[in-house]
């Protein structure tokens, strides 16, 4: 800005501003920053070295507790089939057939004014598309991984 300043309109004169500091004594050195380099560097290479552990971990024990789910759901209890009884087994199997855990039916239980009979299969493979659950030997029912993970309700026809 060389050109001229129209003066002021309060009858102040202008004044340019300073951009430099006046002379005076130096700065004293910052020799601390020195000093902490090497530390913070070295503090800072493990903190992230932990953190990338801590992840790969995160990674691993989260790809693996994927690979199965607990199956559970419940029976309502039929008056007509025989072989679903408490006690009666249950299996569940992928769409090709393969028999993937087995378990029983528990004892028989009023919920919500309704008879239950419940299961559980722990270990049961994810992924797989959808499940075949077999109890006894007449009845089968397809669910999804997510309606066996939730909790399955299985009416059978009687």
């Amino acid at each position: 800005m060389t050109s001229a300043q129209p003066p002021r309109s309060d009858g102040w004169p202008h004044t340019q501003p300073e951009y430099w500091l006046q002379p005076g004594p130096m700065l004293p050195q910052r020799t601390w920053q020195r000093r902490t380099r090497s530390p913070i560097i070295l503090v800072s290479a493990v903190a992230g070295l932990v953190l990338a552990a801590v992840a790969v971990l995160a990674v691993m024990v989260g790809s693996v507790a994927a690979a199965s789910f607990g199956a559970r759901g419940v029976v309502l209890c039929a008056t007509g089939a025989a072989d679903v009884a408490p006690g009666s087994p249950v299996r569940i199997y992928d769409e090709t057939g393969e028999e993937l855990a087995s378990t029983r039916l528990g004892a028989p239980r009023t919920e919500d004014g309704r008879c239950e009979m419940p299961f559980t299969a722990d270990d049961v493979p994810a992924a797989r598309g959808g499940y075949v659950v077999r109890i006894g030997d007449s009845f089968q029912e397809t669910v999804s991984e997510s309606a066996l993970s939730e909790g399955a309700v299985l009416r059978p026809v009687s």
